[in-house]
């Protein structure tokens, strides 16, 4: 079965490198291509750079599955909702390094990658990307769509909303409600709620300003 990875960037090559490391999902994707359409088709990092329109001239017999690979969530959810609703289905991608408990559940789409923890309990629901060395607490529950960078924590009995941002290095204390499409900046330690569409900074965690567009990354 072919792999097709859904953007072509850092986090497409990060996601690209796990399924070339790990044994369990080399042996179930054959091959893996890139999917990017504001790109030229070509060779890329080993392998293809195709557009969306043209998936279905590279699938192979025994089908093909989907992962999107941005850093962006509301990116993430627009490509999620595409490759939905052309009937296409999703891989779940977790790292041989990744220590998940048996009582997690984590929903289609994911990216786990190396070193992440997943608490007992904890719930990931579709569509997320856990990067380097994250960690998920108990009873924890993660919406839709939400990205945590290398080294973010969510505290235990914790509420991540759909398309949330967790920054590099960003902590939330335990029972902490974090608001749908809200921001966290990069190390900031959260130690109460963050509205909806809020974006915070710093220890302790408070709301800033200046951010219009409300992305992630503004190149």
């Amino acid at each position: 079965m072919k792999l097709f990875i859904y953007g072509a960037g850092g986090a497409g090559l990060e996601t690209c490198d796990l399924v070339r490391r790990n044994e369990t999902i080399r042996c179930r994707y054959t091959d893996v291509c890139f999917v990017d359409d504001f790109a030229a088709e070509e060779e890329y990092y080993g392998t293809k750079r195709i557009h969306f329109t043209s998936c279905r001239e590279h699938m192979e017999d025994d089908g093909a599955a989907f992962i999107v690979a941005a850093g962006e969530p509301a990116v993430r959810e627009l490509l999620y909702e595409k490759v939905k609703s052309a009937g296409c289905s999703f891989a779940t991608l977790i790292d041989e390094t990744a220590v998940i408990s048996d009582t997690a559940l984590i929903g289609e789409g994911c990216i786990i990658q190396a070193h992440a923890v997943v608490s007992s309990e904890a719930v990931i629901k579709e569509n997320c990307m856990f990067m380097l060395q994250t960690i998920v607490g108990h009873h924890a529950v993660v919406e839709s769509h939400c990205v945590a960078s290398p080294k973010a924590t969510v505290g235990g009995y914790s509420h991540v909303g759909a398309g949330a941002f967790l920054g590099l290095g960003s902590s939330m204390m335990q029972g902490v409600d974090i608001g749908s499409g809200a921001i966290v900046g990069m190390g900031s330690m959260v130690f109460k709620n963050v509205e909806d569409g809020a974006t915070v900074i710093g220890n302790p965690a408070r709301v800033t300003k200046g951010n219009s567009e409300h992305k992630v990354f503004n190149k």
